[in-house]
């Protein structure tokens, strides 16, 4: 079947992508060892132009490719999102990979390839695309984790997600089967047009069709029971990756989820919402209990990106345009508070990303003053501490609980951000009143991590004292 040039227009963002992703596969073979650099600037210039891309066609909507691709306001907002965590990773990687002698064309080549496949993600009503955007998605991830060879831990947990990730995607693949034998399609709005008129029984076969294919959503997110990855993989690969990986998937799959349950899955909302309603609840309440008895710093952020995933899912539990859209808003703000997080984390590390421990934050605050207060307003943030996008966040996703009267789920979540309030603050506890190390701990001094830092937490800072733009826009967006 033939294309048009109209199918290329809606994909545009994609092949640019892709062409910069050529292009340092090919230049890589000529650059001498000195001029790796290239490569990641290659890459910065690839995201750039797909973000303007991105920009220019905002508020466009079509659809291409008999339909399997959609260009719409979502889209284009989590493309945002994407783009502006990987224009982030990158420049945490110039000079990341220079110290650990891994300055190799392939990372910033698959880096990009792993975005195109989350765009796509986010850009389709068709479970089938969806299949195979996660999977690519995911190859991407697994090399990206396992990218420091010389690390046993980077390798373990490279195989970890590889293993786990095969399973999620045998329950994916299950689910889509079963909704492609109940309707005769893996199209969301046919699913929705059946389920409509379907019998009961249909209707329970198709909630376990929605559970199998929440599995491989699950993952994605981090979600409980399928989080089990995430601290190993956070914890064990390259520092920049694991801030990439801790927002950039989650907007795409979070995106794809929106458009499953509030377009797929609308005739049944009352039961889904319910099974939901369970999982919110475990997520964070894992995620936060778990993170009080952490000593690193990257496996504590890890926990914490599973209770953030939580304290999301109960927008999408709400089922009404403001759940959605704090869901929207909060990923946007969740870019920031997480990377100058994790930024943090790369400012204390040493050779083979190793020494982030917490404790190595003793007497931070007053050595490197800057650094400390941008870690003081993540902390708060990632805390829901006002005036902080964090608890802007936090309280649009809690009011569509409550006005859609899950008072109980809303409890349970402030409750959550409470509790998580204690290893938050023990972060500034550490930093500013436990005095000095007594041994001297060697930070990685780059330039380029002390300016994502300090951005970060002006963004944080502006975004929690201004949302109204950035709110309305992420309303905007779900209108499906």
């Amino acid at each position: 079947m033939l294309y048009s040039t109209h199918d290329l227009v809606a994909i545009i963002p994609e092949l640019i992508l892709t062409g910069f992703a050529f292009a340092i596969l090919l230049i890589d073979l000529w650059l001498p060892k000195r001029a790796k650099t290239v490569n990641g600037l290659l890459a910065l210039f690839g995201v750039v132009f797909s973000f303007a891309s991105v920009l220019t066609m905002y508020n466009t909507n079509m659809s291409a490719f008999n339909n399997m691709i959609v260009m719409d306001r979502a889209s284009n907002f989590a493309s945002i999102v994407m783009l502006l965590t990987a224009f982030v990773a990158i420049v945490m990687s110039f000079d990341f990979l220079k110290r650990e002698d891994y300055n190799l064309g392939e990372y910033y080549e698959v880096l990009l390839f792993s975005i195109v496949a989350m765009q796509i993600l986010a850009s389709t009503y068709s479970l089938i695309v969806m299949f195979i955007a996660v999977e690519t998605l995911s190859i991407g991830m697994y090399i990206l984790t396992g990218f420091l060879r010389n690390k046993d831990e980077s390798v373990e947990g490279a195989m970890k997600y590889f293993i786990l990730g095969s399973f999620a995607s045998t329950f994916l693949v299950l689910g889509i089967g079963m909704f492609y034998g109940l309707f005769g399609s893996t199209d969301l709005n046919v699913i929705r047009m059946g389920l409509t008129h379907a019998s009961a029984f249909y209707k329970w076969i198709a909630i376990l069709a929605f559970l199998f294919v929440f599995v491989g959503f699950g993952f994605k997110i981090a979600a409980f029971p399928f989080h089990s990855w995430t601290p190993d993989v956070y914890a064990s690969a390259p520092t920049p990756m694991s801030a990439f990986m801790s927002v950039a998937p989650k907007a795409a799959a979070f995106l794809a989820l929106l458009r499953f349950v509030a377009v797929g899955m609308g005739p049944i909302e009352a039961n889904w919402t319910k099974i939901l309603w369970v999982i919110a609840v475990a997520t964070m309440t894992f995620g936060n209990t778990v993170a009080l008895w952490q000593k690193d710093l990257k496996r504590l952020l890890g926990y914490s990106s599973i209770a953030h995933a939580g304290y999301m899912l109960v927008g999408i539990t709400a089922a009404n345009e403001l759940g959605y859209g704090a869901v929207m808003f909060y990923l946007f703000a969740y870019l920031f508070m997480n990377l100058g997080a994790f930024a943090v984390a790369e400012f204390i590390s040493q050779k083979e990303d190793r020494g982030t421990e917490i404790e190595n934050l003793r007497g931070f605050g007053y050595k490197y003053p800057l650094i400390g207060a941008a870690m003081l307003v993540f902390m708060f943030c990632l805390a829901g501490v006002p005036p902080t996008a964090g608890f802007v966040g936090k309280y649009y996703l809690f009011s569509a609980a409550v006005k859609s009267h899950l008072y109980w789920l809303a409890v349970i979540g402030v409750i959550n951000s409470a509790i998580s309030a204690y290893f938050y603050l023990n972060i500034v506890v550490v930093m500013y009143m436990r005095g000095e190390q007594e041994k001297e701990v060697n930070v990685f001094n780059s330039v380029p991590v002390k300016a994502v830092i300090l951005l970060t937490a002006i963004c944080v800072l502006y975004i929690g004292i201004f949302p109204s733009s950035f709110l309305s826009a992420a309303l905007n967006s779900i209108a499906f």
